[in-house]
């Protein structure tokens, strides 16, 4: 796939109030202030903004874990780019770099977000799928944030 990639920021993770209870998202921003929701599941949301507040689990979650396996094997994680998006659905990939060798692996973009805070790697999306889904600012008036709804 071919496109201009950008570089963008994690805005933050919040909670959507719908009918049937809350969802999760993940805000995503780029340099020009184009915001990006991605929907994901409260365990990622949960592990996501653990890692935004730099948060340190007595035991290691599943990310955690990850990044152990990484530094064990002298591995790094290069960056993350989201470049595909499918029926509402985000597809993601994960650039590493393991003994010389470099490689990409297929990852849920809320799995690829939580790493990369995690071992500060740089997190790109496809400008195409950024114009497609960004959103106006008024869309995310009166969200809730995770930290707030944690509290």
């Amino acid at each position: 796939m071919n496109g201009t990639i950008l570089k963008v920021s994690i805005k933050g993770v919040y909670l959507l109030e719908k009918n049937n209870g809350p969802i999760p998202l993940v805000l995503l921003e780029d340099e020009t202030k184009r915001i990006m929701p991605i929907y994901i599941g409260l365990s990622e949301a949960i592990s996501i903004n653990a890692a935004i507040n730099h948060e340190i689990p007595p035991r290691p979650m599943t990310h955690d874990l990850f990044i152990s396996l990484l530094e064990k094997t002298c591995s790094q994680i290069d960056d993350i780019l989201i470049d595909e998006l499918n029926d509402g659905v985000y597809f993601a990939r994960m650039c590493v770099s393991m003994d010389g060798r470099q490689f990409e692996i297929d990852a849920r973009p809320s799995d690829c977000i939580a790493i990369a805070l995690r071992c500060n790697a740089t997190i790109h999306v496809r400008e195409s799928i950024l114009t497609e889904a960004a959103i106006d600012k008024q869309a995310i008036e009166g969200i809730l944030s995770l930290d707030n709804y944690l509290s």
